[in-house]
């Protein structure tokens, strides 16, 4: 497992702005008095004495040759213009893109979340962040995928672009996030036994729930990725987006994973957008708005272990995307070298001073990200009022589930519930139309999210750079 954290402060960069003053000197005072005698001059009334004639100036008889003057070598700049990391690392900016009736939702799959991913894709390569898919060297930024539905209605839907089921305009999905597979799956023949039993149990619990009738395994109890392919509806292909910021440090060959789910619910019937400015637009601008700040600190050499960025598609159909990136390793990011995982989702609302995490295992006890949290708040100039951990029902609901199954330790991050002390209820625009950026800027002018990026930096850098205890493994411990 991930070892314990020593404290790993980070520069804090401030921007300052300079006001100009006119301001009027006692010269510009003296110009607008009226000229008196005691200026050095004659009452108005007086006559001016006679100015007494020169004699007249000598012939010119010839002037010099022009010449010349001598070029002076061009001034050289101090220093590189850097890149423009102020801007850059503002989570509202990405946020309004991503947000935009242009991206028509980000439904998985969709034109909208392609547009996305070439989006971030053309970010983090302006940072110097590798694409790490080997196993797609076509374009190793990207790990595409095929999503399924066992309902024929949702795969009507899907192809026509609309938000389906439970998604619809009156749809009733209104508690957070999704379990594994629950309104979506992919299917391969590499898929795990385990994953493979999951499906088989979500589609008797999906058909039932139905009413439709239940086609029985050929042999055994449970049916075979080619049976389950029979009874299911192709709806297209989706996509993780993902980039890699080497380590400098002894530990690069172990990464801190950092995500994001970049997909929304796509759009109604009538092709009006769920734009999801908050659920998920906001955590995946604040990946995109951390890329700066860590590409400078791996330049400085202070970042000991690997940072992998994904943005995942299809967590609204059920955590697809961040199962079949565990489900698939990709050489050198395996599941052995992963030593801790960050989940942003939905952390733009309420006010700036709270948040809610979830950083406990799967039996409930705190894991290390514990302490990183609580320390990575205190180095922040103005800290959290408040770190709720009120949100534990929510562990198996997010993306880092995909990880914690498999023993992973797993901080999820999150805007909170309504009650600022604790507990409550979801925002009500929580898979709503009204999803939009001008719901965060009336909650807290675009600070929330900002702040929860500045946290999540100090999180991964303490991450990155913490030190083995004696007596502790080196890596993180799988089952």
């Amino acid at each position: 497992m991930a070892t314990k954290i020593p404290d790993s402060p980070r520069p804090l960069a401030s921007v300052s702005r300079l006001s100009s003053q006119d301001a009027r000197g006692p010269q510009t005072q003296a110009k607008n008095r009226p000229i008196t005698f005691k200026d050095g001059f004659e009452p108005s009334g007086a006559r001016p004495p006679a100015t007494p004639r020169l004699p007249a100036p000598p012939p010119v008889l010839s002037l010099p040759a022009p010449t010349t003057p001598t070029p002076l070598p061009p001034t050289e700049p101090s220093q590189p213009t850097p890149p423009p990391v102020a801007s850059d690392s503002d989570p509202m900016k990405y946020i309004e893109y991503l947000a935009s009736d242009e991206l028509k939702g980000r439904d998985s799959p969709s034109e909208g979340l392609e547009l996305a991913s070439v989006y971030v894709q053309d970010h983090v390569k302006k940072y110097g962040l590798v694409g790490p898919n080997s196993n797609n060297p076509e374009n190793p930024f990207q790990q595409k995928f095929n999503v399924f539905s066992f309902l024929g209605a949702q795969a009507e839907g899907a192809t026509h672009g609309a938000a389906h089921g439970a998604h619809g305009e009156h749809g009733t999905h209104k508690e957070f996030g999704h379990t594994m597979f629950q309104e979506g799956f992919y299917l391969d023949d590499k898929m795990p036994k385990d994953t493979l039993a999951l499906l088989n149990r979500q589609y008797e619990s999906t058909m039932k729930a139905s009413g439709q009738p239940l086609v029985p395994a050929r042999a055994g109890t449970q049916r075979s990725v080619e049976e389950l392919r029979q009874v299911a509806t192709a709806t297209g292909q989706a996509v993780n987006t993902m980039a890699l910021l080497p380590g400098t440090g002894p530990h690069k060959d172990e990464v801190i994973v950092v995500m994001a789910h970049l997909d929304h619910v796509g759009v109604d019937r009538k092709g009006n957008a769920f734009n999801g400015a908050d659920d998920n637009a906001s955590g995946s601008a604040v990946l995109m708005a951390a890329v700066p700040e860590l590409a400078e600190a791996q330049k400085r050499g202070e970042l000991d272990r690997s940072i992998l960025f994904i943005w995942t598609g299809a967590e609204e159909k059920g955590l697809v995307g961040s199962q079949y990136f565990v489900d698939h390793p990709i050489p050198g990011l395996e599941l052995k070298n992963i030593a801790g995982v960050i989940n942003t989702d939905m952390v733009g609302r309420w006010d700036d001073q709270r948040l809610s995490v979830v950083d406990t295992n799967t039996r409930g006890q705190p894991n290390y990200f514990r302490d990183v949290v609580d320390q990575a708040n205190q180095q922040l100039t103005d800290p959290f009022d408040r770190i709720n951990r009120d949100i534990n029902t929510y562990r198996d609901r997010q993306d880092g589930a995909s990880f914690g199954r498999k023993g992973e330790d797993v901080l999820f991050l999150f805007e909170g519930l309504s009650n600022p002390n604790g507990g409550g209820d979801l925002i009500p625009e929580y898979h709503r139309q009204d999803d939009d950026i001008d719901k965060i800027i009336k909650d807290n002018g675009g600070e929330k999210p900002r702040r929860v990026k500045d946290l999540m930096v100090n999180v991964i850098n303490i991450a990155a750079n913490r030190t083995t205890v004696p007596g502790e493994p080196t890596g993180p411990a799988k089952p």
